[in-house]
């Protein structure tokens, strides 16, 4: 099952002063925002690329507050879309009526890393910064030779080092884990995923979801880091998946989800897969399980360091052969 959050953002700044309407043909130049037409009248939308350049700004911002060596052109340099504070605030005026309070229920979020010193710190500071009603953080480690452990540690996580190796394997040693929330949020530890979707997560499943999933395909999603060969590849995948199991799914290869946690230990003993399969194993066997799963719009950013664990043809053959296994499974 499927739903849309409302993506229209109607800016109150609108008909204000004349700089703020050079700012928004500004952002509009730049694809860092969109008019868009609903029932309120004309609105904007910031974009997936508007919401890259926020990160990006943050976080040099933040580099520049720790740095001691960097000047602020150097780090301005670094930024892959370096633009001024006044524009950046604007983008946040935008964004501000997206922003929903989160229902006060205990949630745990877990983190596969593997070599994610420098983006785990980055994500666990955003977490704290945004997200301090969290109940718990688990990282699953897996055997790192960066200081992810420490860092994750030393920022209040606790840590499980992996017994194993890949995604699939690390997030079902976390599934089997205890959790002191109510609800358990998956994410990734590179950066892609924005700790401020999760309170739209966390509302699906209170307001009646077993699982709640980030779709970069929903209005108001979307990726600045999908390759046109990932996406044909999730397009055929979902069909096959909504075909042969009567889905409704626009993105079975994203692993940013949201579990009430009766229906994760449902779900959890039945999880097989190894690496990154295990996104797409979870929308089969949720279908299977008659557990009701809703769809929210979700922003895929960039990965900040290190290189991506996806192995490319790799995986869509792992996929297809976790698809041909539940397609001929009894269960």
């Amino acid at each position: 099952m499927t739903t849309e959050a409302p993506n229209i953002v109607v800016s109150t700044r609108m008909s204000g002063a004349s700089s703020d309407k050079t700012i928004l043909e500004t952002l509009l130049k730049m694809g860092l925002a969109r008019k868009v037409v609903s029932q309120y009248g004309m609105g904007c939308e910031v974009t997936t690329r508007g919401l890259q350049a926020i990160a990006d700004y943050e976080y040099m911002q933040h580099e520049l507050d720790m740095s001691t060596s960097d000047t602020f052109s150097d780090l301005s340099a670094k930024s892959t879309a370096f633009i001024g504070p006044e524009i950046i605030g604007f983008l946040h005026t935008l964004t501000e009526s997206e922003e929903k309070t989160s229902h006060l229920a205990r949630v745990s979020i877990l983190i596969p890393a593997l070599n994610e010193a420098k983006n785990l710190e980055s994500l666990l500071r955003s977490i704290h910064t945004r997200l301090p009603e969290v109940s718990e953080i688990i990282v699953v480690e897996g055997k790192s030779v960066d200081d992810t452990a420490i860092v994750a540690s030393t920022l209040g996580a606790k840590v499980l080092v992996q017994q194993a190796t890949g995604k699939g394997d690390a997030m079902r040693q976390g599934f089997a884990s205890s959790h002191t929330g109510d609800i358990i949020v998956m994410m990734d530890a590179d950066g892609s995923n924005r700790p401020e979707e999760i309170p739209q997560l966390v509302e699906a499943v209170v307001n009646g979801a077993d699982i709640a999933k980030g779709s970069r395909f929903l209005s108001g999603g979307g990726s600045v880091d999908l390759t046109r060969i990932r996406k044909v590849g999730n397009k055929l995948f979902v069909s096959l998946v909504n075909l042969f199991w009567s889905g409704q799914y626009t993105d079975i290869c994203y692993g940013f989800l949201a579990f009430r946690k009766p229906a994760l230990k449902q779900l959890a003993p039945l999880l097989e897969s190894v690496h990154f399969q295990l996104e797409t194993e979870i929308c089969i066997k949720a279908r299977k399980l008659n557990l009701k799963v809703v769809e929210v719009p979700s922003n895929e950013l960039k990965r900040r360091h290190g290189n991506s664990k996806l192995r490319g043809v790799n995986d869509s053959m792992s996929i297809a052969k976790t698809l041909c296994r539940e397609l001929f499974s009894s269960s």
